[in-house]
């Protein structure tokens, strides 16, 4: 073969003759000579169709160039057939595989199969229309730079996407290739690539040669652009035909020169206003903090779609920001997030009223970030009391950590977080709450929508107010009415403080999330966790990182968790990796247990009805304590020989009697509970009969399809379908597939449908037996009650009583708390209260903080 040339180096076609064509390449022509004119229409026929394959986007039939009249309507015609065929069946993933395989040849690289198979393969059997740079991060840069040049013949792959991956020279040429001719990219997000000033030039530059992109969203964040890239990106944005739903420029080193010019672009700009939705340019120091920010403020003022706004970090005056705000951004918007700004630049008595305009007219919120802003505590009066007239807006995370709120900002949220109804996440986490912190948490638990409280870095207190404080938080998430859900202390140093908060996990608290990372909790901690974890039935997700726990805190943990069957999700890596290094034997056994219980947890849903079963106990053990002390009681009474106290000593001792004989009742109640419902064949049969008769309907319904389908083809090519091979395989496709369908209802109806109803049935059970047994135990506690009152009447009464009764109650010295209207979790007034699970004894392990 004396030459050779890719596909992609023929400039034009030029038919002089019907038996000769000549073909312009970049470095050559050449001509060919053909017997027939049928020959060279077949040659060019050819060629057009094999650059269409190539480049689906493309138009072969414009490289014809010289052609005899007679031969040029013949051979655009065969053409435009050939056109609309590949049009009609292209290849997987628009034909991308194709055009990397000649970009590749057009380049002399070798072939890297891989990008073909994860192409047709994985990217294609998942619909997936972004590419990611990250899947083929492997590679060298040249050939991910060819598979990015592909996509720029490419109209199916919509998104490109890559992050923390520097980006060669090479890729980000091609890169913006891509973005001068792609007919159908609508994302590009570069997150912390390595691309600089000079990659915006040349990206605005391509937007500019293309004023029919379809760009819709653009992410450059953690890329070091400075404000000359930003304001000459800034200049092209407005020319985007659709305009923009999503700009994010977040840590790009861009200062108020930059941050103006581009607030300047959105003010100046109709359609960015209907079409910018998401903006995000947080994390640039000081690009708000002088009047360049005007721009943006009259953008936000005027009536825009924007959903989430993330200003953080960028040294904007947030009360000059809700003036505007509260003009043009009520409707739509449903993340904000302005933390690490200051309130205020200058000095003012008065805080601006918009900030309870905004709040108050809001419509959709779902978040708002205002950490770390030295919020005052009068606009967070205000703020609180525009949700608080809100009817509107429900499911609103509050983060308003590191604000340095301190007494008064607690004075704040007591007075109003009752009122406010829309706030179901809470964070005010190192606020300087130390003094307030006790009536703060009992104003919070009085918040009905509230689900998540974030409380940590709150505890820098000495050891007796932190005691009170951590039994406070006790004695609210035992609390039946408490509509906690989640509850973080992370970061607070806590040490044995936290056994307060894990024994009221092991009574009745409802928390199903619960995180006390970075608190010192070390091995007793651990099992102290361990212990709650034997009897909670409502934690689902648990936090315990950074607590210096080693592989025997592990142990104890992964030994709890075989007899708990709700937890589903822990995590602590940086404890795991520091007790590996330690004993790496140990905690490798512990962690295998615990990912095992996990999986079983994740994987089975228990009962209700075992959930109660576990309940059930602590009643029980409430009504033995009470038969204890009658007993102990009577004992005392057996010296006195009056007749009315002998009467009144029978009588309760039948009392006695009769809370044995329900004791001994109890297990055969249960037991009853525990049996599977004898009418479980029953449901078996009746789901059965229903699978038969749904998959007679489908099979029919199967058959009529396939027999219509079969004559519709036959109409259209009855030669073919007349073959009795068609016929065959299609009787054969019916069969199988009527098979799988009766497989398909008998599992899903019998075995999964009526496993549910089965589980329902013994759930129902043993709801029964156990709502039985807890009516029996609650008349046998009153009625213990009731004589253990007698008794004690009559004790009083009778000179018999000179030692005191020793009631076995817990009780704590008064210089251990303040005297006030409540009790701790683990201080009980008296048997006859609720069984709450008593905290450990800390008083000699918190220490004092200095």
């Amino acid at each position: 073969m004396e030459s050779t040339f890719s596909y992609l180096e023929i400039c034009s076609i030029n038919i002089h003759s019907l038996t000769q064509v000549v073909l312009e390449t970049d470095r050559q022509t050449l001509s060919f000579s053909v017997l027939h004119a049928e020959d060279l229409e077949a040659m060019v026929c050819h060629m057009t169709a094999s650059l269409k394959r190539i480049f689906p986007d493309s138009s072969p039939g414009k490289l014809l160039k010289t052609v005899p009249a007679d031969l040029l309507q013949r051979i655009l015609t065969l053409t435009d057939e050939i056109e609309e065929q590949l049009s009609i069946r292209p290849g997987s993933c628009g034909g991308f595989s194709d055009t990397y395989a000649a970009l590749c040849d057009f380049n002399e690289l070798p072939f890297r199969e891989e990008i073909q198979w994860d192409i047709d393969n994985i990217y294609h059997m998942n619909n997936w229309r972004e590419f990611n740079l990250q899947d083929f991060s492997h590679l060298d840069s040249r050939h991910l730079a060819l598979a990015v040049a592909a996509l720029s013949f490419n109209q199916w792959f919509t998104k490109i996407h890559s992050k923390e991956l520097k980006l060669s020279v090479d890729i980000q040429q091609q890169l913006t290739f891509l973005l001068s001719r792609s007919p159908s990219l609508e994302e590009v997000s570069l997150e912390a690539s390595g691309l600089k000033m000079d990659f915006a030039f040349k990206m605005a530059a391509a937007l500019r040669e293309h004023p029919s992109s379809t760009l819709q969203s653009i992410n450059l964040s953690g890329n070091p652009l400075e404000d000359k890239g930003v304001m000459a990106l800034s200049q092209e944005l407005g020319s985007l035909a659709g305009g923009l739903r999503l700009l994010s420029l977040s840590r790009v080193s861009m200062t108020a020169r930059g941050a103006g010019c581009l607030s300047q672009v959105l003010s100046s700009t109709q359609l960015f206003s209907a079409s910018l939705t998401h903006l995000d340019l947080s994390a640039n120091p000081g690009s708000m903090g002088n009047e360049e920010a005007t721009f943006l403020f009259k953008f936000l003022s005027s009536t825009n779609s924007l959903s989430h706004l993330d200003l953080s970090d960028t040294s904007c005056p947030l009360d000059t920001l809700f003036v505007s705000l509260s003009a043009g951004c009520c409707f739509k918007l449903m993340h904000l997030n302005l933390a690490r700004n200051h309130f205020s630049h200058r000095k003012v008595r008065e805080v601006t009223r918009s900030i309870g305009q905004f709040f108050s007219q809001s419509c959709e919120l779902k978040y708002v970030g205002l950490s770390a802003t030295k919020l005052p505590p009068q606009a967070l009066r205000l703020l609180l009391q525009g949700l608080a007239t809100n009817i509107l807006l429900l499911g609103l995370g509050l983060d308003i950590s590191s604000c340095e709120l301190r007494s008064a900002g607690a004075q704040v949220i007591q007075e109003h977080i009752s009122e406010v109804t829309a706030i179901t996440s809470l964070d005010i986490s190192d606020n300087g709450f130390e003094s307030d912190m006790v009536t703060l948490v009992l104003s919070v638990g009085r918040c009905p929508s509230l689900r998540h409280l974030a409380l940590g870095r709150n505890f820098a207190m000495k050891s007796r107010p932190l005691t009170d404080v951590l039994h406070r938080i006790a004695q609210l998430i035992q609390d039946e009415e408490c509509p906690l859900q989640s509850l973080s202390v992370s970061d607070s140093k806590l040490k044995a403080g936290v056994h307060i908060l894990l024994s009221a996990l092991g009574g009745h608290a409802a928390l199903t999330e619960v995180d006390i990372s970075g608190n010192n909790i070390g091995d007793t901690g651990a099992k102290m966790l361990a212990k709650a974890l034997l009897t909670n039935t409502t934690l689902r997700t648990l936090s315990w990182d950074r607590n210096n726990v080693t592989a025997r805190g592990f142990q104890d943990v992964a030994d709890a968790l075989e007899r708990n069957f709700t937890l589903q999700q822990v995590s602590g890596l940086a404890d795991i990796t520091q007790s590996y290094r330690g004993n790496p034997d140990r905690t490798e056994e512990a962690l295998h247990k615990i990912q095992r219980c996990l999986d079983r947890n994740n994987q089975r849903q228990p009962d209700r009805g075992e959930l109660q079963l576990c309940k059930a106990q602590p009643s029980e053990m409430q009504v033995q304590g009470l038969c204890l002390q009658l007993e102990d009681s009577l004992q005392r009474l057996n010296p006195c020989n009056p007749q009315e106290v002998q009467a009144e000593v029978l009588t309760a001792q039948e009392v006695l009697l009769n809370a044995r004989e329900s004791f001994k009742l109890l297990p055969t109640l249960y037991e009853e509970g525990r049996k599977a419902a004898p009418d479980g064949g029953l449901v078996n049969c009746i789901l059965t009969d229903a699978a038969a008769s749904l998959a007679d309907e489908i099979n029919r319904s199967i058959q009529g399809l396939a027999e219509g389908l079969l004559r519709g083809a036959e109409g259209a090519c009855p030669w073919v379908v007349q073959c009795s091979s068609v016929c065959e395989g299609l009787s054969e496709c019916v069969s199988k597939r009527s098979r799988q369908t009766h497989t398909f209802l008998r599992s899903t109806l019998v075995e999964n449908t009526g496993q549910i109803i089965s589980n329902r049935l013994r759930e129902l059970r043993q709801t029964l037996s156990v709502c039985l047994a807890e009516s029996i135990m609650e008349q046998v506690q009153q009625d213990l009650i009731r004589a253990q009152d007698r008794v004690n009447i009559l004790l009083e009464e009778n000179v018999c009583t000179s030692l005191k009764m020793n009631i076995p109650e817990l009780r704590l010295i008064d210089s251990d708390f303040p005297t006030d209207d409540y009790s701790p979790a683990c201080w009980r007034d008296s048997f006859h209260s609720k069984s709450l699970r008593p905290a450990a004894s800390i008083k000699s392990k918190i220490q004092p903080t200095r």
